[in-house]
């Protein structure tokens, strides 16, 4: 039987990470779905083709997991302006620092969180998994020094404002296993799902899928 509940990500990393995450608390594999789609291009577009056809023998809640990038008031207008086209009223102005959901009459229970907290002006999901890792972890603060110290470099090709990528990444490679997945090193407990932030996106997760 097709899934009812759907939430649209922007790739691999992103569905992984959920799927760690929804095992862990335990959010039973049937609450929904995960659709994979290729960047926030793609995900804006499937969201409003489901939500201006409405049909809710197919999909009855949809949820969008997308990053701020470099502009979290850009990206909250464009999912606002599918929202409006889609006929959806009382709209806020903001996103909700919990993750927004949108329910009316006779229209597909809508929710979106965007990464990382629905605040941070700029930010990805590596900016999410940051909370994931202690503050007192040496090897977090010597994966950050070691990125500052190469950032000048002409060598680097990197953007500077994919910085938190890098430093992420860098701490991963560090762990017993190195350069595990997201998915995985949440499994494995190098990156640890048990903190407030990514608490408030499982209450968000069960508030539109299962509540």
């Amino acid at each position: 039987m097709k899934n009812k509940n759907i939430l649209l990500v922007e790739g691999r990393d992103d569905e992984h990470t959920i799927y760690a995450i929804r095992d862990i608390y335990e959010i039973p594999e049937t609450s929904f779905a995960v659709g994979k789609e290729q960047g926030i291009t793609n995900v804006l577009e499937k969201t409003e083709a489901e939500l201006r056809v409405n049909n809710r023998d197919q999909i009855e809640r949809l949820g969008i997991v997308i990053d701020a990038d470099e502009n979290l008031n850009n990206r909250w207008q464009s999912v606002t302006n599918i929202l409006q086209k889609a006929g959806y009223a009382n709209i806020p102005d903001l996103p909700d620092s919990t993750g927004t959901i949108i329910e009316q009459d006779g229209k597909i229970k809508f929710g979106v969180w965007i990464m990382p907290d629905n605040q941070i002006n700029q930010g990805y999901l590596e900016t999410f998994l940051r909370f994931f890792i202690p503050d007192d972890d040496e090897a977090w603060e010597k994966a950050r020094e070691c990125v500052a110290n190469l950032n000048d470099k002409p060598f680097i090709r990197a953007n500077v404002d994919h910085t938190q990528k890098a430093e992420i990444h860098t701490y991963l490679a560090w762990q017993e296993e190195p350069g595990k997945p997201f998915g995985t090193s949440i499994t494995a407990k190098y990156l640890q799902a048990d903190n407030p932030q990514c608490r408030l996106f499982v209450d968000w997760l069960i508030r539109l899928f299962v509540n």
